[in-house]
Order: structure tokens, then C-alpha cells, then sequence
């Protein structure tokens, strides 16, 4: 399924694309080994280019009418994008049809010819519309507030917690340290860095918790079908405050044409409980590390992925002024 832009492009909004190598391109004995796996002789391959990740991804269609959804990645590649793919893999064994998770039923790895690859059930629905249309942003909160209810507390064990290695997470302390000029962040985040870098030290007390966490809720990982609504790619879940994915899917949809991530957020349960000193904290420890990151060298592979980072700097940045008020 390819991503329904909605004039995303001409209104420069930044989409979460990629180029993938095709499901045909695979090794013979992958693909032998998939179709073993489903039972059946895959027919017809549609290939996505939704995301970040350069691993195929594609819709199967199988002789016997069943369809099925493969994610496969080389292990002679990034050892990251590697370890991310087994990431989801554990997590997606983990959400039992007892849980009631709005996520696609995993059908299994295939480890074969020095490929991983992980099948799912295909979800027939589409990629919300960027900028986000009402109806949708609306049918997506209603997923979220059910995802958030049901994942408290974790039903799957073992999560890592919510933002990782917290060096990551001191962008803005780290920047006034080496005396960095900021000169690429808007003049309001060069004045009030200091607090910035204040608030970004309170993250992790602000953000732990016990909700399971998608953690990466763009428009690519949602899947509308009628009234219905599937997350997918699992690969970041994690445990946190269960305001911290309402806040990122306020964020994603900000940078992706919403006038105002504060309604987004105010319109779930757990985002209009949150305590607002906690949210600034992530926010501005989300900002840290996104002008960070957004600084590291592009190639054609990764242009996409740091085009979206600075838009997400950005987002939030303009998000902490609303939220905060500081001069």
C-alpha cells in the first residue's frame, strides 16, 4: 500500500518514504522458505515504500487466496536495522489474539540465507491521508485510547523503558557544553536553551511508567480500514507513561500538516492527565535529539529519514512555545 500523500508533497510536508529492494529481488531459497512457511505459492507481490527502513516489505497474495504481509532484511546489512527487525519479531510473538491489540496477527520468522524475514497477517485498509483529515485523526485516537487501556499495565514483559540510553536524550545540555552556536534552531529555542536543557535533564523520572508503548506512531505505521484501525511495525515498543504515544502521534501528525499537536494530545484521556511539566520535559528532550541527529551527514539513504528529523525539531520547538509561554 503506498501512502495516500493528500497534496502532502506540494504542501511540503515531509513523508516517511524509503527504497526498498523488491520482494522479487530476494534469494530464491527466501522466498522458497516464506512460501513454505504460509503454506502456499505466492502469486502476486505488491511492493511498499512506507517508512525508513531499506528491507523489503511487501503484500503477498498466495495460490490459495490467503494474503499474507513479509518484512525482510539482510544480515549482511546494518546490524541496527538487524537488530530491530528481531526487536519487533520478540514483540510481535508476545501479542497473543487474548490481548485484543489493535496490531496484525504475526504468522512467524524465516531465517534463511542470511536473511530475516517476519510475516504478518495483511490488513486490508489504507495509510491515513497527510495533511490528516478529521474523520481519521478521530478514528485514530479512538484505537490509541483503547491500545492505552488495554496495555496498562504492560502485557508484554520484559520492554525496555521508553527513550533508551538517556545520552541520547541530553542534546540541548550536550550543545550549550561544546558551546554550539545553534545556529540552525529558531532564534526563541538559541534564547531559552538553558531551560531547554533544564527541562530535557527531568526525562526519565517524567517519563517512566508501565503503559506498553508503540513509540512511533507516523501515518506509515497506521493502517484505516472502515472504522477500524491497526498500528504496525512494532520495532521501538517500549513501557512508559501512557501520555507518551498520544503525545508522539500529536507530534507525527504536527509535522505532518496539524495546525495544533496541543488538541491531538488533549483529545485522549491519558494526554489531558499528564502532568504539563512532565510533557515539556520529553518534548524538549525529543527536540534535543532531534537537532542532533538532523545534523549528521545525508546520503541519498538517509536524506528522507534526516528531512523528517529537523521537521520534528521544528514541531516541537513550536510546540514548547505554546505550551510554555517562556519569552
Amino acid at each position: 500500500m503506498s501512502p495516500h500523500t493528500g497534496g502532502a508533497a506540494d504542501a511540503g510536508i515531509p513523508l516517511a518514504h524509503t527504497v526498498r529492494r523488491p520482494w522479487t529481488d530476494l534469494p530464491a531459497e527466501v522466498r522458497a522458505a516464506v512460501e513454505q512457511r504460509l503454506g502456499s505459492r505466492v502469486t502476486a507481490a505488491v511492493d511498499q515504500t512506507g517508512g525508513f527502513s531499506r528491507g523489503t516489505a511487501a503484500r503477498l497474495r498466495c495460490a490459495d487466496g490467503s494474503r499474507a504481509f513479509v518484512k525482510a532484511v539482510t544480515r549482511e546489512g546494518d546490524p541496527f536495522t538487524v537488530a530491530l527487525a528481531e526487536r519487533e519479531a520478540s514483540v510481535a510473538a508476545a501479542f497473543t489474539p487474548e490481548l485484543g491489540l489493535p496490531a496484525p496477527a504475526f504468522r512467524g520468522v524465516v531465517d534463511q540465507g542470511g536473511w530475516l524475514a517476519l510475516l504478518f497477517d495483511d490488513i486490508e485498509g489504507h495509510i491515513p491521508a497527510v495533511p490528516w483529515r478529521p474523520d481519521e485523526l478521530a478514528l485514530t485516537l479512538t484505537a490509541l485510547t483503547a491500545l492505552s487501556e488495554r496495555a496498562t499495565p504492560s502485557p508484554v514483559p520484559d520492554l525496555p523503558v521508553w527513550g533508551g540510553a538517556l545520552g541520547e536524550w541530553h542534546g540541548w545540555n550536550r550543545l550549550l557544553a561544546d558551546e554550539d552556536p545553534l545556529a540552525d534552531v529558531p532564534a526563541w529555542a538559541r534564547r531559552n536553551s538553558a531551560r531547554l536543557a533544564a527541562a530535557e535533564q527531568w526525562f526519565p523520572a517524567a517519563t517512566a511508567g508501565d503503559t506498553l508503548l508503540h513509540s512511533d506512531l507516523r501515518s506509515d505505521n497506521i493502517l484505516v480500514s472502515g472504522t477500524e484501525v491497526t498500528f504496525v511495525d512494532w520495532a521501538w515498543a517500549a513501557r512508559g507513561q501512557p501520555w507518551i504515544d498520544p503525545m508522539v502521534f500529536a507530534l507525527c501528525a504536527a509535522v505532518q500538516g496539524h495546525p495544533d499537536p496541543q488538541s491531538v494530545l488533549l483529545a485522549h484521556p491519558a494526554g489531558r492527565a499528564a502532568d504539563p511539566a512532565a510533557v515539556d520535559s520529553a518534548l524538549a528532550a525529543l527536540a534535543g535529539r532531534f537537532v542532533v541527529s538532523a545534523r549528521q551527514p545525508a546520503t541519498w539513504q538517509t536524506a528522507p529519514v534526516r528531512a523528517f528529523q529537523r521537521a520534528e525539531a521544528a514541531a516541537c520547538v513550536r510546540w514548547l512555545r505554546a505550551r510554555t509561554g517562556w519569552s
